[in-house]
């Protein structure tokens, strides 16, 4: 499955007690089309308020659905926050998390007041360096050890990351920071973009910003969670 969904008034992705997520509510209604019970994977975890336009997940039924009529009742039960893009049969090994190669985010930014988007994107209300955070962008491509911009709570045992793709650019009338890894970790967009624009303010250097990387001090710039969209998730094409 590919879902849409706005996280404005969901607590994340990951089912939680007595919490309104997203996994919850689709598994719910899958439970509900199909009478059986399931268990929905996903292809990451998005923070509480964090938006989706290209969220893969799974799950295994024992009785054939037919993937376009189940797209279309799901989408009848769903709440309006949510929708089912589309839906295939895929393999039995198929994984969303495990399989998926890299990841895309974009972060949206209004430089001026936006009423109808102020859900979806960072209110700023001035206009930003974007040639001076361009150059910011190209230095997290590659290879690096993102321990830094990780929420302590979340570490792993390995926090290298590697960054395909890195820029910020202008696209109706938001400023947007697109980012694609094969693998995210916790706060680590949203802590990216926050250093930059600390850079971009001057209330840090551009040589502490490259010290961040690779380095295991912990960055305390942050931005909100809503002008944050995961945007796709991309796969090996299976050999038949």
């Amino acid at each position: 499955m590919i879902v849409e969904y706005n996280g404005t008034d969901f607590r994340g992705w990951q089912i939680q007690p007595g919490k309104r997520t997203i996994q919850a509510v689709l598994q719910d209604m899958i439970e509900k089309y199909t009478r059986q019970n399931i268990k929905l994977l996903g292809s990451g975890r998005t923070d509480a308020g964090v938006h989706a336009t290209g969220q893969v997940c799974s799950f295994y039924t024992d009785k054939y659905f037919n993937p376009a009529q189940m797209n279309y009742r799901l989408n009848r039960m769903l709440p309006d926050d949510v929708a089912v893009k589309k839906m295939c049969s895929t393999h039995y090994g198929f994984n969303p998390r495990r399989s998926a190669v890299s990841r895309t985010y974009r972060y949206y930014i209004a430089e001026s007041p936006s009423p109808l988007y102020r859900h979806l994107q960072n209110q700023i209300y001035r206009r930003l360096d974007v040639i001076a955070l361009q150059k910011m962008a190209r230095l997290f491509k590659g290879y690096h050890d993102f321990t830094a911009f990780c929420k302590k709570k979340s570490l792993k045992h390995n926090n290298h990351c590697k960054v395909y793709k890195s820029r910020w650019f202008r696209y109706g009338g938001a400023l947007i920071y697109e980012v694609t890894a094969d693998r995210f970790l916790h706060h680590m967009v949203r802590r990216m973009v926050g250093a930059m624009l600390a850079v971009e303010k001057s209330k840090i250097s551009l040589t502490r910003l490259k010290t961040f990387l690779n380095n295991k001090d912990n960055v305390r710039f942050n931005v909100p969670a809503n002008g944050l969209v995961l945007t796709e998730v991309k796969y090996r094409r299976e050999k038949r």
